[in-house]
């Protein structure tokens, strides 16, 4: 059963003023309804629809309850299909299980390769340097040797 009692608003009144002068472009007045009976033909509105939903409740329950039996066999009969699917993939699953654990093996140790690849890279790299400084001075030190001009 309804309360019927006072309901108390928690809104100040300044912030409420704020408000309406926010709004207030963009309300309407019905000036076709200025006698001050529009509630009633809201109220006889309202009692007309609540007759319409009590009439048709009976016969939309009853749809209602037949749709819900449908979607439960529906439910019922995706349950037993999957349990048939994995049933019958169980042994595909744990080979693929076993075939993504080997290659993020392998994963691991490609990245471990390819770090040690690229160490190897960088110190070949160091000795080619070195070595061609070392070239260069031989290069150097053997001209001066085999100078033959006049001292």
């Amino acid at each position: 059963m309804l309360q019927q009692e006072i309901i108390h608003s928690t809104i100040q009144r300044d912030e409420w003023m704020l408000e309406v002068e926010r709004v207030a472009h963009k309300l309407k007045v019905n000036k076709n309804n200025l006698d001050g009976k529009e509630w009633r033909a809201h109220m006889d509105q309202t009692k007309k629809y609540h007759e319409q939903v009590r009439g048709s409740l009976p016969e939309v329950r009853g749809k209602l309850e037949r749709l819900s039996e449908d979607v439960t066999k529906a439910l019922e009969k995706i349950a037993k299909k999957e349990g048939v699917l994995t049933r019958s993939f169980q042994g595909m699953t744990g080979d693929y299980r076993a075939h993504s654990d080997k290659l993020k093996d392998i994963q691991g140790n490609f990245q471990k390769m390819s770090k040690n690849v690229q160490d190897l890279e960088g110190e070949l790299m160091d000795v080619n340097d070195r070595l061609t400084k070392i070239q260069g001075k031989i290069d150097d030190t053997g001209k001066s040797f085999s100078d033959n001009s006049p001292l």
